[in-house]
């Protein structure tokens, strides 16, 4: 197997004195830049509370303010590997205190946007800071910690992003109800300027790849080829899977995509080195990571759906039964984080992602009964799974890049990441919209039967994905945290 090309690395800051020398306050570091990074996927989460107060106060119908969610994942998801390349070559502290002052900045825009449209304007301009932070977090804590280290510290940055998700309803609810849904975007201005003024102490200017040049042919093709895909992915169902636009976006896509290899083939500084997929340990836990995400979301976006429509729960009770998922996460990525140092990344990641799809099976069979104790059983092993796997499987990702191109293998995880999410709701959705209408064209009238068979095999097409996740990690070579690449 071909060695990843590695470069000289370089820190242009005295508190980070070699490649192989870790900062010393490197645990107050990471909380700071913590601080400002739980902001992006908190907005992620937050603003799906107000879409039906918006849909009232701008009079526009439920599928125009779905851009508000869905845009900013859009911006997010097309411009994180570009970002993670900035990150490399303009270096680490400038970019993520760039993405950190925009973001505050957009905020306070949406928060006083005075039409619809300043608002979606506002939002894609958080997530283009947020594809800063996103991308960025990784590779600084791959840096900055030795690789003993580096599992735990993974692990809280996987826990900041949950953390985010989790609350990010909740909270959005309550200052919504408190002041308004502007207060959701004007609480990142306190949060995001302690933050900002806190990493602007702290964090050391860590420069992996000086003096290179960006690839802007490459970055304009993986803006094109991940915006296109992902457009056609999340609007498949409400625009229709055969219609002309859904097919000439995958088209589009596909076309792209291609180019985009050829591009960073010939390139002399491509904006992803695609001989980083060349390492079996990066190829294969960037594969069962998507695996990993396609596998969660079938469970997040389906389960409510169960729990509301079939089981007629109201929304709150079926928001407490969600919690679940992501708070068996929170509980259980620092230990794997930590343990991966010890037992190496591999039988970790084998034994969380089969988790995952154990949990989704479960789902699946608990799912025609509908008995509430066993889907929220399936839901905390779903959650287990994938506390145990992300931490470890995030280490190996990041212990296989060199650390020339850290941004850059930090943009390539939060995009498979973006990815997995993309495809396990087009996927669930694909699937139980097709195995429902099978079934009513059998057994007309039938809808109750026919919805929970639809959600059913959705179910079990999560849990074999999830399965080829663990056979992905259970393939690839076993790494301890000390050992990978320096």
């Amino acid at each position: 197997m071909p060695r990843v090309r590695e470069i000289r690395y370089t820190v242009s800051m005295s508190p980070l004195p070699s490649a192989h020398a870790p900062l010393p306050n490197r645990w107050t570091v990471l909380a700071a830049m913590l601080v400002v990074l739980v902001m992006a996927p908190l907005d992620a989460s937050a603003v799906n509370v107000i879409l039906p107060i918006l849909q009232a106060q701008f009079h526009l119908a439920l599928s125009q303010v779905a851009w508000v969610p869905l845009i900013y994942l859009l911006v997010l998801a097309s411009l994180i590997l570009p970002a993670g390349r900035f990150g490399d070559l303009h270096g680490f502290r400038r970019i993520y205190l760039t993405g950190a002052v925009l973001f505050i900045l957009a905020s306070a825009w949406c928060g006083l946007a005075p039409t619809f449209a300043w608002l979606i304007v506002g939002r894609v301009l958080q997530g283009v800071g947020a594809c800063m932070l996103m991308a960025l977090s990784s590779g600084i804590a791959t840096a900055i910690f030795p690789g003993k280290e580096r599992g735990s510290a993974l692990g809280i940055v996987g826990m900041a992003i949950a953390i985010g998700l989790v609350i990010g309803p909740t909270l959005g609810g309550f200052l919504t109800a408190l002041g308004g849904w502007r207060l959701i975007f004007f609480i990142n201005l306190p949060i995001g300027l302690i933050g900002t003024l806190l990493c602007l102490r702290l964090l050391p200017a860590i420069r992996p790849h000086p003096g290179a040049t960006i690839d802007w042919t490459g970055a304009g093709l993986a803006i094109l080829t991940l915006s296109s895909l992902l457009l056609a992915l999340t609007q498949g169902e409400a625009w229709g899977w055969t219609s002309p636009t859904v097919l000439a976006l995958g088209a589009g896509g596909v076309a792209c995509g291609v180019l985009f290899v050829r591009v960073e083939q010939c390139s002399r500084s491509p904006l992803l080195d695609l001989a980083l997929f060349r390492h079996p340990v990066f190829a294969w836990a960037n594969f069962a990571l998507t695996m990993n995400y396609l596998g969660q979301f079938c469970a997040t976006f389906l389960v409510p759906k169960l729990l509301e429509d079939a089981l007629h729960l109201s929304v709150a009770h079926t928001g407490l039964v969600m919690v679940a998922l992501p708070g068996a996460i929170l509980l259980l990525a620092p230990i794997s984080g930590a343990l991966s140092t010890r037992i190496g990344t591999r039988p970790l990641t084998v034994i969380g992602e089969s988790l995952v799809a154990l949990g989704l099976a479960g789902l699946a069979f608990a799912a025609p009964g509908g008995h509430l104790p066993f889907i929220i059983a399936a839901l905390v092993v779903v959650g287990i799974g994938a506390g145990i796997f992300q931490a470890p499987n995030n280490s190996a990702i990041m212990g296989s890049v060199p650390r020339t191109h850290l941004g850059v293998g930090g943009g390539v995880l939060a995009t498979m990441r973006n990815i997995g999410m993309a495809l396990g709701i087009a996927t669930s959705s694909v699937v139980a919209v097709i195995t429902e209408g099978h079934y009513l064209a059998r057994h007309p009238g039938f809808v109750a039967p026919a919805l929970l068979h639809g959600i059913q095999l959705a179910f079990f097409v999560g849990a074999l994905f999830a399965a080829l996740g663990a056979l992905a990690s259970a393939v690839r070579p076993n790494d301890r945290a000390e050992s990978a690449v320096a």
